[in-house]
């Protein structure tokens, strides 16, 4: 009896190794091919060849595989602002609470009207070392575009910090990530939607300033075929959780996630998809998502303040472009507009995982997490 029982237990092990059915993972909330087939019908090439000429036509890249990362300490700091008069108080931040400022390289993207608050002028970096780039807002192309400019100034420095322009910091932030990585696999990535802070004051809230790894909302894509992810306040960790998404307003890591998932300077004003895209070409090329271990920064998700991209009128039109780019990137399509292909080998997910292997990966995920989204903030 004891015989039969055992081999009853190794088999039900074995087909749930090599099945594909998971515990968790409901195929029929991932709607992503049905809303990519109705989108791709609504697309009319007289209505939108301007936009295919202007944003889709080759341009200059430099290949980012072709540099190799050094281990020099440095870390490169991407700070994409537009219209954000909180950027230059963000790197100011950054700079002074920093274990070792001068091992920051930051390049900063400023994407300003005129009126706006300049982030460069007039400012005292030291001991850091600055890269500023300067575009007007009506140049802007979006959160993808400018952080694309940004990777593009990257030059072998062993590690790679994204924020967003409206952030603080916890002191020796740099260090902590450091310390965070050491125990972790190489291609390991520490990545938030990180806790708030006072816009007034510059100060963080008092309470629920640390929070565990990112969750896909309701394990399910919402209306646009994209996910939503969020995560939980926690009270501590003693080694970093692991998370099932990624984050554009917080991620740290070794710069080979500048080698495995740039951004594609092919999806002009992408908004929602973001995070989707560069947590799939990340996972398909062998990497793994965490939370650190304790609070590194904060930000505001309050826009009242400031203006937002979405003021640009070809933000719509270009943001269903890079849509259908995204779906046919995930394979939801069999054939796109030959303009919005452009590129695509550089860009595409990597082979060490499949597609089906990350939306496992992704959903397939016992915690509960019926919370709403935070909304990405750029």
């Amino acid at each position: 009896m004891i015989n039969i029982l055992f081999v009853i237990i190794i088999l039900i092990a074995i087909y749930k190794c090599f099945s594909n059915i998971s515990e968790y993972f409901d195929e029929t909330k991932v709607t992503t091919g049905i809303v990519a087939e109705k989108r791709l019908k609504e697309f009319d090439y007289e209505k939108y060849k301007t936009f295919l000429d202007k944003y889709f036509s080759p341009i200059n890249i430099i290949d980012l595989t072709k540099i190799p990362v050094q281990e020099n300490g440095l870390i490169f700091c991407s700070v994409a602002s537009y219209r954000d008069l909180q950027c230059p108080l963000t790197v100011m931040d950054m700079i002074k609470k920093a274990k070792n400022p001068e091992k920051l390289v930051i390049c900063i993207c400023q994407q300003n009207a005129n009126e706006d608050v300049d982030c460069y002028n007039d400012k005292d970096y030291s001991p850091a070392t600055i890269k500023f780039l300067r575009l007007t807002d009506r140049d802007a192309r979006g959160p993808c575009w400018a952080r694309y400019l940004i990777q593009q100034e990257w030059r072998g420095e062993q590690y790679f910090l994204q924020i967003d322009s409206h952030m603080r910091f916890a002191q020796d932030w740099d260090e902590k990530c450091l310390n965070d990585l050491k125990d972790l696999p190489l291609k390991s990535c520490l990545t938030n939607y990180v806790s708030n802070f006072n816009l007034v004051a510059g100060t963080p809230d008092e309470h629920n300033q640390l929070r565990g790894g990112l969750y896909i909302v309701n394990k399910e894509t919402t209306e646009d075929g994209f996910f939503r992810v969020n995560s939980d306040f926690i009270k501590s960790a003693d080694k970093p959780p692991e998370g099932r998404g990624w984050s554009a307003c917080f991620s740290f890591s070794n710069s080979l996630i500048l080698h495995d998932a740039p951004y594609d300077p092919f999806t002009p004003h992408l908004f929602f998809g973001e995070e989707m895209d560069i947590l799939a070409r990340m996972y398909t090329r062998g990497w793994q998502v965490y939370a650190p271990t304790t609070p590194i920064c904060f930000t505001s998700f309050d826009r009242s303040y400031r203006p937002t991209f979405w003021e640009n009128p070809e933000q719509a039109p270009c943001e269903y472009l890079s849509r259908l780019r995204l779906y046919y990137r995930f394979g939801y399509l069999k054939d796109i507009p030959e303009k919005l292909k452009i590129g695509l080998n550089y860009y595409n997910l990597g082979k060490e995982k499949t597609w089906q292997q990350f939306l496992e990966y992704c959903l397939d995920d016992d915690r509960p997490n019926e919370n709403k989204p935070f909304e990405e903030d750029h």
